[in-house]
């Protein structure tokens, strides 16, 4: 017996009966019986269709979504530093002024900054991107804690020049096996939303310390805190918290941090309180001991 699958305007299959026992014919009762049953797997596949397109179609929204959100946040975030390079470059090249030679230092020293601002931007997409399709794979090796937070401090002179940067580094870490690049990186990122979300002259610390089977890095600021409701989206992608849309960023910072940290085996998480500053915290776990360089 051959019995038509069909919804309300095709036929999408054949449900097939095979004969019964002794090669009897099938009753009325029968008939309706599978018939029903054939209805009844037409209208679930038919479901189970319209879910699919349905889902599509969210994926292909939420894409849209994300790709126009990306777009207008790399667009302001690319604005502010492409503006200073050409305002610096434009001054270097008027031959009607003739600066002197501390002013034409400004100037290289501004592209410089600004031209490393544009490459850690480029730098974030990248790794968002390596993130995202699970192709992250860090180059560790073992490295000096003290010099990465050296390093660190160093690079942000320019960009924290109105905060009071400080290192708290506890003596005697021993080397930590982790990629430089990365972590260096999840640091400025964790530095550089400090300056932005803090007021000029107010402290910022760069810490490291060893905690049972890991190193433990903090970012430190004494602004104004956030929300508890906000902390526990912060590391969603493109997510900023209200009343900060005057600050430049392009909210992926905390996520591409999230996932360097986690591609380390690491975690982290954020203890702030409103007026009260907020700290990043993130932890490299070390490798077994018996590894460790002598």
């Amino acid at each position: 017996m051959y019995v038509p699958i069909a919804t309300e305007d095709r036929t999408i299959g054949v449900l097939e009966v095979a004969g019964k026992p002794g090669g009897g014919r099938f009753r009325d009762d029968d008939v309706r019986l599978i018939t029903s049953f054939a209805n009844q797997a037409g209208l679930a596949l038919e479901r189970a269709r319209l879910t699919e397109e349905a889902a599509r179609g969210i994926i292909s929204a939420q894409s849209d979504e994300l790709k126009s959100a990306l777009l207008a946040a790399v667009s302001h975030e690319l604005r502010t530093p492409l503006t200073a390079i050409k305002a610096s470059v434009t001054s270097l090249l008027d031959r009607s002024v003739h600066w002197d030679t501390a002013s034409q230092q400004e100037f290289l020293q501004a592209i410089d900054e600004e031209t490393d601002r544009l490459a850690r931007m480029v730098d974030n997409l990248l790794d968002l991107s390596r993130i995202e399709s699970g192709a992250l794979r860090p180059d560790k090796a073992w490295y000096d804690v003290a010099e990465l937070l050296a390093d660190v401090a160093n690079r942000l002179k320019g960009v924290a020049a109105q905060h009071d940067l400080r290192v708290d580094l506890e003596p005697n870490l021993p080397l930590a096996c982790f990629d430089y690049v990365e972590i260096a990186q999840v640091l400025m990122n964790l530095a550089e939303n400090a300056v932005k979300y803090t007021a000029p002259q107010t402290r910022i610390v760069l810490s490291a310390r060893r905690a049972s089977d890991v190193i433990e890095f903090a970012v430190s600021d004494t602004g104004p805190g956030i929300q508890p409701h906000d902390v526990s989206r912060l590391f969603e992608k493109f997510y900023r918290v209200n009343g900060t849309s005057q600050v430049n960023g392009s909210g992926i910072g905390l996520t591409i941090s999230k996932g360097l940290v986690e591609a380390h085996g690491g975690h982290i998480w954020v203890e702030s309180r409103p007026d009260e500053g907020t700290t990043v915290r993130f932890t490299i776990p070390f490798n077994d001991p018996a590894s460790e360089p002598q």
